[in-house]
Parts: C-alpha cells; structure tokens; sequence
C-alpha cells in the first residue's frame, strides 16, 4: 500500500475499532429489550441475537462511514478546506474549533426560527415530482433554484449567531459543498421530505452564492451501476441534487485512489480488526450469559 492508502486503511481502523467498542457496550442490553418484544419472541436466541446485532451495527456504521469520509476528504482537500467549523462568511463567534465534534455551521440566519422551516418547507413541497413513466415531472429543487433561498432566509438573519450540525462540507474548486449522509438512502416517505428540509435549511445558513447541496447515499443499495431508486427523488431533482456510492467517493478519495480501491482497503481494514470474530465473540457471550 502507499502511505495514503495506508493513512485510509488507519482511519477505517479507528473508527471502526471505536464503532465495535460502542456495540459491545449497549449490546447486552438491547438484546435483553429485544426479549420482551412479544413479536419475535419465539425466534431462536441466536436469530435474535443476530438481529440485534444487524441491527445495532447498521444504525452504528452510519456514523463511522461519516466520520471516515470527513477524515477521507480532509486528506483530500486538507483541514482548512474541511474544517470543524464552517463559516464562509465569517460570522462573529465564541466557539473552539478543538471542542467540535464533527461539523457545524455557524450563522447569523436563525436556522432554528420555525418561519424558516415553513418556507423552507414550503419551498420543497411545491417544487415535488409528480406523475410517473414518460409523463413524469422531476423535482425542480436544483442547485440553481436553490439560491432562492438565499432571499428567503435573509429576513430571518439576526445580530447573534447560530450553530447548526452539517454531515460534511467541505472546500474544492471555489465552492462550498453542503451534504447530507445516509447510508443506502432508503428513507420512507415520512422521513425523506424532512431529511431534504434539513440539508436546505444547513445550505440557507452557509448562505453564501458559491455553495452546492448534495444529498449522499454512501453505498447504492441497488448495486453499482444500477439506477439508485428512492423516496428522495421526489423531492430533489435527480441526478444534479445527488451523490451516490461511487459517484461520492470519488469526488473525496484522495488522487490516485480509486472507489474500487477504497472497498479493497475498506475489506482489509475490517479484516485488521477481525470484525467478523468479534461479532461472533459478542454475540455468543451475550446469549451464554441469558441462559
């Protein structure tokens, strides 16, 4: 391996390390709650406890993907292009980038105010794709219509500031680019307008004309090289508004690294940390211990 690929094959360690530390600690007692669950109570200790796992481990991965892809990109892009915190126009505040976890915005929009989520709201929901086949109408939330909010939240910009969570932005070619994560994005219908509310409202409060938003599924659950099929589309026009599986990664991935290299290193890194034993261990201790 070469030290970049070496330095990504490390922050897959480390985060994945962590991610089987969090796991193990809170395993015992979801799979104790699990127990109760008349449902499936009379399923097999070990499928419950597989479930359990499957379960804990996919809601958990998110996370570390997230906090991989940010370590990725700051190889890519250096940390002052992703930085902890996010203030392209330089709003005055009090905070410690140290102190950070992950990423926030900073703003004077109040990204909080409910009149902005209104509009915000409002802005998605008459923008929706509608009919199907030859005769549909995709959404018309594009990176160019976007900058409508701009006007919008500008009636609600204050003297403070305001802080908001952001998956990743990062810095490249002159623009700010403003994501939002999910691991496959397979949202339900109820979740998906509030998903894509959230990534326009942290893009109102970056508020600046240089900006992009993208929402990003880490994987294509369709598999790659298949149409990427979800909810989402309904309400951000596609392809322009998306970033999926490879099409992410390789817009991230330091030069020279390709997406099917990056699954390579992935596959190792996890092997390293001999996630499959682990997995095994845990979820045999914990059944050993109910009996």
């Amino acid at each position: 391996m070469t030290d970049t690929e070496m330095m990504i094959k490390e922050i897959v360690v480390e985060e994945f390390s962590l991610l089987m530390a969090n796991i193990e600690s809170d395993f015992r007692k979801n799979y104790i709650q699990k127990q109760y669950n008349f449902l499936i109570s009379q399923m097999d200790s070990t499928l419950t406890a597989n479930m359990v796992f499957v379960s804990s481990f996919e809601s958990k991965s998110g996370n570390a993907m997230e906090a991989c892809a940010k370590r990725i990109a700051r190889l890519k892009f250096g940390v002052e292009n992703v930085p902890p915190i996010v203030n392209p126009r330089g709003v005055p505040h009090d905070m410690d980038p140290s102190k950070v976890i992950g990423q926030i915005i900073v703003t004077d929009i109040d990204v909080a105010s409910g009149d902005l989520h209104g509009e915000i709201d409002r802005f998605r929901a008459n923008r929706e794709a509608v009919g199907r086949g030859k005769s549909r109408r995709q959404s018309t939330v594009t990176q160019s219509s976007i900058k409508e909010l701009l006007a919008i939240s500008e009636k609600y910009r204050t003297r403070g500031y305001h802080t908001k969570p952001v998956d990743l932005a990062f810095f490249d070619n002159g623009e700010w680019n403003i994501l939002e994560l999910k691991a496959g994005g397979d949202l339900d219908t109820s979740n998906a307008p509030s998903n894509v509310d959230k990534l326009l409202t942290i893009y109102a409060g970056v508020h600046v004309e240089n900006a992009k938003a993208y929402f990003v599924a880490l994987y294509n659950k369709n598999g790659e090289g298949h149409t990427w099929k979800s909810t989402v589309k309904k309400h951000l026009a596609y392809p322009e508004m998306f970033l999926i599986g490879k099409q992410f990664w390789d817009k991230i991935l330091p030069d020279g690294i390709s997406f099917k290299r990056f699954t390579k290193i992935y596959k190792a890194a996890l092997e390293e940390i001999d996630l499959n034993a682990r997995m095994v261990e845990i979820i045999n201790r914990t059944i050993e211990n109910r009996q």
